[in-house]
């Protein structure tokens, strides 16, 4: 990471000795805030039907926890999860099982879920949280997974839904059951 003097000021060997320790020490505790990119929302009814998108962003809190009875330390990461609904009528959204995972392989979950109707455009932190990262050397955060679920709460995107499900196999009594449930599903709503 780079640190860039605002324009006009030079901060380099003019900073005094504590100052250089106390800017070096926010940064490292503070961390970098990450994108791991985004991952596109479909209906469930089509693999064609892009209806959204979700972004994620996460940053060390520069809480750690030490080692103990051979288990590795572990720093503590926020992350939160921004949606865009595409679509002029609400979205049922379903997040759960947020994960982040280290260029070695190492990754960590959290429980926080929600299950609410996403208003037409963007939602800032419509899910965040913490969770703890094994404090691996050089284990850097490389992406994130969610699951996910969005349906199109329009009357056109559940009559899909209602058929693709009945092909599917399953009762139509079950089904309209489920769709109620999505119908009165709570606003969505920034977590932070």
């Amino acid at each position: 990471m780079r640190w860039h003097a605002p324009a006009g000021r030079c901060y380099g060997s003019r900073m005094t000795a504590p100052w250089r320790r106390a800017a070096l020490l926010v940064l490292l505790c503070a961390g970098c805030a990450r994108s791991g990119g985004s991952v596109e929302l479909l209906a469930p009814f089509s693999d064609d039907s892009v209806v959204g998108q979700l972004t994620a962003s996460w940053h060390e809190t520069g809480n750690v926890r030490a080692e103990s009875a051979g288990e590795p330390g572990a720093r503590e990461v926020a992350f939160r999860v921004d949606a865009l609904n595409r679509l002029s009528d609400p979205l049922y959204l379903r997040l759960g099982d947020f994960r982040l995972t280290a260029a070695d392989g190492t990754s960590a979950a959290s429980a926080a879920t929600i299950a609410c109707a996403l208003a037409p455009g963007a939602t800032p932190a419509v899910l965040s949280g913490t969770l703890w990262m094994p404090a691996v050397e050089g284990a850097a955060i490389r992406g994130f997974r969610l699951d996910h679920f969005a349906l199109p709460l329009s009357r056109l995107g559940r009559a899909f839904y209602r058929e693709f499900l009945l092909q599917q196999g399953r009762e139509a009594a079950a089904i309209d059951a489920e769709m109620a449930a999505y119908g009165a599903a709570p606003g969505c709503h920034s977590a932070q």
